[in-house]
């Protein structure tokens, strides 16, 4: 695992989650909206890692993006989106193959 990385990710857990290659950005470490975009722009730019093919919004919800839908959710009785999950291992993979997917 590269070192780079976890200080990174370090940089963004603002939970108490030790971090493995099965961390999941998203549901273990509550990172999403403009965090997970302002974490992707620098992982892009300093591991030289491709995200042209990576969709954003299959993997994170929008800042401010819970509370209408969570309403919604519990009046209708249908589940929440679930979204792809994003870890470490996954992070680590595309520095060594140049690309996120």
């Amino acid at each position: 695992m590269d070192t780079r990385l976890i200080d990174l990710l370090q940089e963004y857990n603002s939970t108490d989650k030790a971090l493995d290659e099965n961390v999941r950005l998203y549901y273990d470490l509550n990172i999403y909206g403009e965090d997970a975009t302002e974490l992707l722009n620098y992982f892009e730019e300093h591991f030289k890692v491709d995200l042209s093919r990576f969709h954003f919004t299959d993997y994170f919800p929008s800042e401010g993006d819970w509370i209408l839908p969570s309403l919604f959710h519990f009046l209708t009785g249908k589940k929440p989106k679930e979204y792809k999950q994003l870890t470490l291992s996954d992070l680590n993979k595309a520095i060594n193959i140049g690309y996120l997917e």
